[in-house]
């Protein structure tokens, strides 16, 4: 009878010491064809043979007795194996006790060291998926471009921390800027509880999320489960600079079908961990998006107030920035320019007069028509604009529009007679613009023109004073360029609030704006 034939030591789980030592003397027995005993202490009978095999563990110790012999073996765990054979046979089952012994301490050094192996692939195998996923997260959380694409910049964000934490859907439930839940939560995939829900969950937890990741499984036996929907979550607070943005949860593990050691059920601390390493640079570019979103807010009403002094100096044009640039806006949507060009025409539209601070008041409020001198002078104004915006690196990319939106297409234009494609595309654009305002709005000495003679007009100077294309894709969507003609509302000049009883109502606000 071989070895494999018989029973051999269960390597795939972890013993205990008393229960190796009873295990590998049940393989001797099986072996040697006799009753192995393991003794923890001497009885009368075998007190020379134990304590000989305690003094010296490596060797194999006979005692002979007539025709009956004794054998003793130190085990791994400090048990001592001991059975009994004819003295003629004493020598032979004295080696192959030994043989056997140290071939099964072999097998469980071995698969004690496979093991450990195992366990530290796994290891490096879960830190290469945390560099993997840290790196992935890196590049998505780009700061954007604009401080108002919160919901892309952490959808882009969660979708791939979903899938490295190896959650079912995460969602994201922010702050305002008084740091209250008044914001609809944003998931990375189906939304797994109501919003009311995932407020109550962070009611509960906020505390203790405020100082580690909390993380919850099994919810469906504990009566802390609210929710039949959820299983599991992890709770991390997101906060940076001493604000708070918010929390993320991550909801659900993912079905583990395979059949490895680090698959287990529920959320780990491991998960935790990605997720606070994650939820840690989310909150740093968060941060870095108010910084974003209060400067384009301060950038948007230096704008403004530029626009503020051009319309000072003329009232009759009260609003025609405004609505040329969100002329400019629809029309270059409909004519499939970026989202980065339509947001710089808007701009462009929004600045494209601003040179006509520098025309004379006798020139830029005259009622009536304009003799060639007056029109010579008014046609400085877009290089004008250009001499006050140049300087400016913020608004580098609105200076084509300014300096050329009154070229026309058959280069009969100014101020530089630039002759069809060669005139930009926001000069192109704002030039349709301008000329449809310029047309239906009134003016002191006329009311502005019908929505059906101004797109006349345009259709017969198409490809002599604008571009062709442009007029083409204008007038098949004049509908809703004139819907926004009628729903526009000039803002209201604001009016300064006059000092009560002698103290000035205007004065120096000591708090500084909240990041």
């Amino acid at each position: 009878m071989t070895h494999a034939d018989n029973q051999i030591l269960d390597t795939t789980i972890q013993l205990r010491p008393a229960d190796l030592d009873h295990s590998l003397a049940e393989i001797l027995s099986t072996e040697l064809g006799c009753c192995v005993r393991v003794q923890l202490q001497a009885d009368d009978g075998s007190k020379e043979l134990f304590d000989n095999a305690k003094a010296d563990p490596k060797k194999t110790h006979v005692v002979v007795d007539g025709n009956h012999a004794s054998i003793a073996l130190a085990l791994p765990a400090g048990g001592i194996a001991i059975w009994d054979t004819v003295a003629e046979e004493a020598d032979r089952s004295a080696r192959h006790g030994r043989a056997v012994l140290e071939l099964e301490k072999s097998r469980h050094d071995n698969h004690q060291l496979s093991a450990e192996v195992e366990s530290l692939a796994a290891q490096v195998l879960n830190d290469f998926e945390e560099l993997s996923l840290i790196r992935s997260l890196a590049s998505s959380m780009e700061l954007p471009s604009s401080g108002n694409q919160l919901v892309d910049f952490v959808l882009r964000s969660l979708k791939p921390l979903a899938e490295g934490v190896g959650a079912v859907s995460i969602a994201a439930l922010f702050t305002d800027n008084n740091e209250n839940r008044t914001l609809e939560p944003i998931w990375s995939g189906d939304p797994l509880v109501s919003t009311s829900q995932l407020n109550r969950l962070v009611d509960d937890h906020h505390e203790t999320a405020s100082i580690q990741p909390v993380v919850r499984n099994a919810l469906k036996t504990s009566e802390a489960c609210f929710e039949t929907g959820l299983n599991e979550f992890v709770l991390v607070q997101c906060r940076s600079e001493g604000r708070l943005h918010g929390w993320i949860i991550a909801c659900n593990r993912v079905d583990i079908h395979e059949d490895v050691p680090w698959a287990q059920l529920g959320f780990t601390t491991v998960q935790a961990a990605l997720m606070e390493t994650a939820t840690n640079q989310l909150a740093a570019q968060l941060h870095n998006m108010r910084l974003l979103k209060q400067k384009e807010d301060l950038f948007t009403e230096v704008v403004r107030a530029l626009v503020n002094a051009v319309e000072a100096r003329d009232p009759y044009t009260c609003g025609h920035s405004e609505r040329v640039a969100r002329f400019g806006q629809c029309l270059a949507r409909l004519n499939g320019q970026s989202t980065v060009d339509i947001d710089r025409i808007y701009l462009t539209g929004l600045l494209h007069d601003v040179g006509k601070i520098a025309i004379p008041d006798g020139v830029l409020q005259k009622p009536g028509h304009l003799n060639d001198e007056e029109r010579a002078i008014i046609e400085t104004h877009t290089e004008a604009g250009w001499r006050i915006l140049q300087e400016l690196e913020a608004l580098q990319g609105v200076l084509p529009g300014v300096l050329y939106h009154h070229e026309h297409y058959n280069g009969k234009g100014y101020p530089d007679g630039l002759v069809g494609e060669n005139i930009p595309i926001d000069g192109r654009i704002l030039a349709v613009c301008d000329a449809f305002d310029a047309m239906t709005s009134d003016r002191p000495y006329r009311k502005g023109m019908p929505i059906e003679k101004a797109a006349e007009i345009l259709r017969g100077g198409a490809g002599e004073y604008w571009d062709p294309n442009l007029i083409e894709v204008f007038l098949a969507n004049i509908d809703q360029i004139d819907e926004i003609r009628l729903n526009h509302e000039p803002r209201e000049q604001a009016m300064r609030p006059a000092p009560v009883d002698g103290i000035p109502a205007i004065t120096v606000n000591p708090q500084t704006p909240s990041t």
